[in-house]
């Protein structure tokens, strides 16, 4: 016989949003009516979902990852050192850029087209491109040079090209790329510890609701009452995926904070095995 919580209440399989939204209201209620471990067991879901939230937007982000549990094995997200790279390619475009547009701006009896051009030759002998199609290794060791030149035996050029702004920049941005090249890979993600974070949600979720019903069991106005007080924000949000599931529609996520329909939120259902 099956003793499950899940078999014992009929209720939907909530989204982490929704359970969020629904959980926090019943920890407020809990602290008003003075329900010590209610309101303790409701926080410790809150704190759990919440990483759970995490998850889902972790998983979201991973490219082909809605469609098929397999798809971490192939597929990459965006690493914090693609992001540096990409701010490192435009700070070096942008001080090419600078320093063109000063000799194009200038006097034609004005000697600083000469100094842009033996700057640039100094620092992007083979042109910046060739610095910013590098891998990144070889270009963080490239800016390393480039920004020991543009601090030192070029400082005078900076200041005189109005490049200071720009060399702090690439500067700070050559300590995140060595910080983001030497971080430690994170670990792969894979639906199975999704699934089974949402899993314990919902148990969490079903527990709450146990506690509500084991310590307002009877049928007197009074139990009633706070039974329906307590269990009203969990009972809505059920009675919202019903109404989803009724109309043979997706049921859409909620905003934990305010329980507004989230169209940003990740999608939370289970992916289809053979990618769609």
């Amino acid at each position: 016989m099956d003793a499950s919580l899940s078999s014992l209440f009929n209720l939907y399989t909530f989204s982490t949003g929704r359970r969020l939204f629904a959980l926090r209201q019943v920890q407020k209620l809990a602290k008003d009516m003075a329900l010590p471990e209610l309101e303790a067991h409701a926080a410790m879901a809150i704190k759990h979902d919440k990483k759970t939230r995490e998850l889902d937007h972790r998983w979201s982000a991973i490219p082909g990852a809605a469609l098929k549990p397999t798809a971490t094995k192939t597929a990459k997200k965006p690493t914090d050192a693609q992001r540096v790279d990409a701010l490192v390619d435009r700070t070096l475009t942008s001080i090419r850029n600078a320093a063109v547009a000063q000799a194009e701006g200038a006097d034609p009896d004005d000697d600083i087209a000469g100094n842009v051009e033996a700057f640039l030759n100094e620092i992007f002998p083979a042109g910046v491109q060739a610095v910013t199609t590098l891998p990144f290794v070889d270009e963080l060791s490239v800016v390393d040079n480039i920004v020991t030149m543009l601090k030192g035996k070029l400082a005078a050029t900076v200041t005189d090209l109005g490049l200071t702004r720009l060399t702090i920049r690439l500067s700070k941005l050559a300590v995140e790329y060595r910080a983001a090249q030497e971080a430690p890979a994170p670990p792969e993600l894979d639906f199975g510890t999704v699934r089974a974070a949402r899993a314990q949600g919902q148990d969490y979720l079903l527990q709450a609701v146990a506690q509500i019903v084991g310590k307002y069991y009877g049928n007197t106005n009074e139990h009633t009452s706070a039974r329906s007080t307590l269990l009203a924000p969990i009972l809505k949000q059920n009675e919202a995926i019903r109404l989803y599931l009724r109309a043979r529609r997706a049921v859409e996520d909620v905003d934990p904070e305010t329980g507004e329909v989230d169209e940003g939120a990740p999608p939370t259902g289970e992916p289809s095995p053979t990618g769609g």
